[in-house]
């Protein structure tokens, strides 16, 4: 029996990007210091980052936050009730630091499971990778200082290295979002998503295949080349047909959806992409989809204006300034008919409250 992918915090990494550790040329940055006039120690040259960047132990066992932090954090929907507790990562990150720090040959093999299907299915007193995996991600996400990151990193590095599928997918989804996938310290996670491209048919790999071909599609896309598009809109399109063959869970078709339509669109092919935000707007209720599907409405259809303020109310901008624009030139239009003032004041400042919601205008 495989793990259930633990991937609902991955598909928080994209709408949390914020949040995220900003990675400047693959190094965590350094933590703002107060003014002071002592002198400045002397800093130690900066090594440049290498293949074992993320595998080096640059935490203590005092760098774990405490159990309030993960009280705090591993909740729903974050995590689903059950998954995972707090104490559990708490204490599994406590032991992979000692673990690591300590650096035994083989400790990964000897201590660390793999297969566990939940955080209590382990007898033998292996930690479940289940369990940092979910810990790593909340790492990252929530931490205030570089070195609980680190931890983060070095967990998600050896889960990569191990072929923990989950892992691979988030380190290379870090290293996307940073534009640094290419870079030295990377190196494990692309290596990793190339074997997964490669072995379809793995059985730890295959409930994870519309994701990882979704992955890797945006990484193709973002090259910015012609045959970088061919290649993203290839497996954008495999992932939709292993998504329809085996079923289960697509974490990223919202991700995947929106990229293979505006690649489409890109390539003017407009009837493709609108069959395919179409196929996604009712089954996925996502904000952004339902927005671009509109755009792609004639302005004649009734249905493109309820998309649209859905979209708007969803905390879609450009959704909400297009209901700016469309009631302005509304308003303009009906003034003909003689519209009272009263009317169109009243119309006026709902303009201005949808620019507002989209940030153009502020609302006193």
């Amino acid at each position: 029996m495989s793990s259930r992918p633990p991937l609902r915090q991955l598909t928080r990494l994209y709408t949390l990007s914020n949040q995220l550790p900003k990675l400047h040329h693959g190094r965590l940055p350094p933590l703002v210091q107060s003014i002071s006039t002592t002198p400045a120690p002397r800093l130690k040259a900066r090594i440049p980052p290498h293949r074992n960047t993320f595998i080096q132990t640059r935490f203590t066992e005092a760098d774990v936050p405490g159990l309030p932090f993960w009280i705090k954090h591993t909740v729903p929907p974050f995590v689903p009730n059950g998954e995972v507790s707090p104490t559990q990562c708490f204490e599994a990150c406590k032991r992979y630091v000692h673990l690591a720090i300590e650096n035994k040959p083989n400790w990964q093999q000897h201590n660390l499971s793999l297969t566990a299907t939940s955080p209590t299915t382990t007898h033998d007193g292996t930690i479940p990778f289940f369990t940092l995996h979910y810990a790593a991600i909340t790492l990252l996400l929530f931490a205030q200082s570089r070195e609980p990151r680190f931890l983060a990193l070095h967990i998600l590095t050896t889960g990569t290295t191990a072929n923990y599928v989950p892992s691979t997918l988030t380190l290379a989804l870090l290293g996307h979002k940073t534009n640094s996938l290419g870079n030295p310290q990377f190196a494990h996670a692309k290596e990793s998503l190339a074997r997964l491209l490669a072995s379809p048919d793995h059985r730890s790999s295959s409930e994870y295949r519309p994701d990882t071909l979704t992955l890797a599609a945006l990484v193709q896309s973002g090259t910015n080349t012609r045959a970088g598009a061919d290649r993203a809109i290839q497996l954008l399109e495999d992932a939709c047909k292993a998504y329809s063959a085996a079923g289960g869970t697509w974490h990223w078709r919202a991700r995947g959806v929106l990229a293979l339509s505006r690649l489409l669109l890109e390539r003017k092919q407009t009837a493709r992409a609108r069959a395919v935000l179409s196929a996604a707007v009712d089954e996925l209720d996502d904000p952004e989809i339902c927005f671009r599907y509109a755009m792609l409405l004639p302005r004649s259809d009734a249905e493109r204006r309820v998309l649209i303020q859905r979209a708007a109310v969803s905390g879609v901008d450009e959704a909400a300034r297009e209901m700016a624009r469309e009631t302005r030139e509304g308003l303009e239009e009906e003034e003909e008919k003689g519209l009272s003032a009263w009317e169109r004041k009243a119309r006026g400042v709902m303009a201005d409250e949808w620019a507002g919601i989209a940030g153009d205008k502020a609302i006193l």
